[in-house]
């Protein structure tokens, strides 16, 4: 039986909008079963230890931000840890999705359901050939916001026969930490293109042209 996971993440919520321009961000990272990744996730729990980290999970934002548990590590920590995630991004045999909906366009928690699940159910059919190559889909999402439960159980279920759902926590499962930094990637793209990265931001991707070629650049490499 040939098995598709996919892991989910988002950026965004469905609350008043704090500033504009504001996005909603939802990313698909796709694992073909049949490719094992056990050795890549070894190696990188590895080089995490060895490094010094006692860190469960590398979560991009916070990382770049130096908040939560990475509070207590410099710069030049924080980013050796998140070459880490993005070499690892880099090797794993994993492909993505992100659907990306414009909050001047959908100002309140219905306008964004129904954008999403549009955008959602599109971007599925467009690649219904890569899903139909399956016999099971496994979606794996945290559950972190219900409105987006919902949509993601109801779009899945309309599109697919062969789908099961999992509540999964970031911490167990690295590739929902890839679909984090992914995620953080595109928002990140979205900022840069529009010259309003954050302070911290900035000061985190201080060499020039780091953050575009180093990390975006590689990360569309494995867009689907």
């Amino acid at each position: 039986m040939k098995e598709l996971s996919v892991f989910i993440d988002e950026s965004g919520d469905f609350g008043e909008i704090k500033e504009r321009p504001a996005y909603y961000l939802v990313t698909f990272v796709f694992h073909n079963q049949d490719n094992g990744i056990e050795e890549l996730v070894s190696k990188l729990e590895e080089s995490v230890r060895g490094s010094g980290f006692d860190v469960e999970y590398i979560h991009t934002g916070p990382v770049i931000r130096r908040e939560e548990v990475f509070a207590k590590y410099s710069i030049d920590e924080r980013r050796k840890l998140l070459y880490k995630m993005l070499n690892f991004v880099n090797r794993c045999p994993i492909s993505y999705l992100t659907v990306i909906v414009d909050r001047r366009e959908a100002t309140d928690k219905i306008a964004l359901s129904g954008r999403l699940a549009k955008a959602i159910n599109r971007v599925m059919s467009e690649h219904i050939g890569f899903f139909s190559d399956f016999d099971k889909i496994i979606v794996y999402y945290d559950n972190g916001q219900i409105e987006l439960s919902t949509i993601l159980n109801a779009v899945f279920s309309i599109q697919f026969s062969n789908v099961e759902f999992r509540k999964a926590e970031p911490q167990k499962y690295r590739l929902l930490q890839a679909a984090d930094f992914i995620c953080s990637m595109e928002l990140l793209r979205i900022k840069r293109d529009e010259k309003r990265l954050s302070k911290s931001e900035e000061h985190f991707f201080y060499k020039p042209q780091e953050l575009k070629k180093t990390f975006l650049k590689s990360v569309e490499k494995k867009k689907l």
